[in-house]
């Protein structure tokens, strides 16, 4: 039961006969350590599948920087100490100068995304989704809150850096009846991912992704689970990419899922994510206070894979694996602004809904429903 789809993975036996206690102590260890440097959350881009390597994605050479670079007095001067000087007298002023040869090279060989940050941090994500319940005894209801980091290291070095992505989820739960699930589950998670550009049309994305999902209440392994995907991504044309990789998601539904597809852009304000199983169309809208290049406003229809598994007690005090799925159809609406607050609205329709368990309890089947998602990215 999750707005987003849950990586989860590898068992460890030094849990089994650990106490319920003992595993609230372990979650908080893992979401202190992924929030100590800063107090940092889209959740499905994180326990989700890759659609496209974005965001993050290495960017081409036309997007560096340029060789004749205008500086002001908000920018990071860090390749040249003449801008700083000239601009500490006036600091409205800018100035236009030649890089010696040397740096204009480094420049162009490291390509970093527009929206990449200087230093550790990089961004903070909120995400808020509600699942529509109902009174009768098949619906299934839920809230989800949903916080999550990304934060960088220079590992092995700054043109290509170690990506940190703490997260944390509480998952409020509505329904079935007679299904005995928590009133409540957990989501903590750290995703390692590493971005490398291999040549001039190939590009690598490779995450490793351990987490506790659970009700924090069973003293079973099921809860640690370690997921993670390998993708690669290919320049065809300036406009196509083409897209191919695995993931390793762990769930008791689905434990491995090729993906692969087409990123087409036939012009700067239309975009085809032809990648399964998440498919996107995104168009540029633009309204009053969205024309510019730095502020930008999109429309899109997509589809996604929900669902999870989350280890469980039970009310007879056994413990049990309960995994969810569904099938949804998203329309969504993203405003983007560059090095700026960010956010989204969404509206989805759930169908093919399923939950299962790893006891002999039967299947049930959740009724369609309809879900509200809203965040935003600093």
């Amino acid at each position: 039961m999750t707005a987003c789809s849950s990586l989860q993975g590898s068992r460890q036996p030094w849990l089994t006969t650990a106490r319920p206690t003992a595993n609230r102590l372990v979650a908080m260890l893992c979401l202190v350590l992924g929030f100590a440097a800063t107090v940092s959350a889209r959740g499905s881009e994180v326990a989700g599948l890759p659609t496209a390597m974005l965001p993050g994605e290495p960017y081409s050479a036309r997007e560096s920087l340029s060789l004749r670079t205008t500086y002001s007095a908000s920018e990071s001067l860090t390749l040249d100490p003449r801008p700083a000087i000239l601009l500490a007298s006036n600091p409205e002023a800018t100035t236009h100068f030649e890089l010696p040869l040397e740096k204009q090279i480094e420049e162009n060989i490291w390509d970093r995304p527009i929206d990449a940050r200087n230093g550790f941090f990089q961004e903070f994500y909120f995400d808020n989704t509600w699942l529509c319940g109902g009174t009768a005894p098949h619906h299934l209801g839920e809230y989800q809150g949903e916080i999550r980091g990304k934060f960088a290291l220079p590992l092995p070095n700054r043109r290509h850096p170690l990506l940190l992505m703490p997260g944390f989820a509480v998952h409020y739960l509505e329904g079935p009846k007679g299904a005995e699930l928590p009133p409540r589950l957990y989501d903590a998670y750290l995703q390692f991912r590493w971005l490398h550009k291999l040549s001039s049309r190939w590009s690598a994305d490779l995450s490793v992704t351990p987490g506790l999902y659970s009700d924090f209440e069973q003293n079973s392994d099921e809860a640690l689970r370690i997921s993670g995907h390998f993708g690669a991504m290919w320049d065809w044309t300036p406009t196509a990419k083409i897209a191919l990789g695995v993931a390793y998601l762990d769930r008791q539904d689905y434990r491995v899922l090729p993906f692969a597809g087409l990123v087409w852009e036939p012009s700067p304000d239309l975009l085809f994510e032809l990648m399964v199983p998440r498919p996107k169309i995104a168009r540029r809208v633009y309204w009053y206070g969205a024309m510019t290049e730095e502020v930008q406003d999109w429309v899109y229809l997509a589809g996604e894979l929900g669902g999870g598994s989350w280890a469980i007690r039970r009310n007879d005090d056994t413990d049990d694996v309960a995994t969810y799925s569904d099938l949804r159809l998203v329309l969504g609406l993203e405003h983007k602004v560059l090095f700026g607050l960010d956010y989204y609205v969404e509206m989805a329709y759930l169908f093919a809904r399923k939950l299962k368990f790893e006891s002999a309890m039967p299947e049930l089947v959740p009724s369609d429903t309809i879900m509200l998602r809203a965040g935003m990215t600093y």
